[in-house]
């Protein structure tokens, strides 16, 4: 076998999962990505044992820092759609976790934009007013 070949191939294959990550840390979801902790787990800054947080609390979460980020920069109103809630979180086919969040997040005089007949899709649009 060719060793040295195998091993520059993995070399080349960790080089660009490091050059993923980089995009993922400076793009243009580098900002949300702040606000979706390490693989679910949440880290209490007392040192206290970690528990693990459903994909749904962390939609919850992510709204909800949205919301605040929106309202801070005189927003009266957010918009959000189910995909770009995805893309922030980093997960792909999980509609129906992010859908129940966002209508968990909704309070009276929130709108659903669109929805199918379901309410369940990634073309889910909400506003919320701040």
């Amino acid at each position: 076998m060719n060793y040295d070949k195998i091993i520059l191939e993995l070399l080349d294959r960790i080089k660009n999962l490091e050059d993923r990550v980089n995009d993922l840390e400076s793009g243009p979801y580098a900002d949300t990505m702040k606000i979706v902790e390490d693989e679910g787990w949440v880290y209490n800054p007392s040192g206290a044992a970690s528990r693990k947080v459903s994909l749904t609390q962390k939609a919850r979460d992510y709204i909800a820092k949205r919301k605040e980020q929106a309202k801070a920069e005189g927003s009266n109103e957010l918009e959000l759609l189910c995909n770009d809630i995805q893309i922030a979180l980093g997960v792909t086919n999980r509609t129906p976790c992010i859908c129940t969040a966002m209508y968990d997040c909704m309070k009276k005089g929130d709108v659903i934009v669109s929805a199918p007949p379901s309410g369940k899709s990634t073309t889910v649009r909400v506003k919320y007013y701040l």
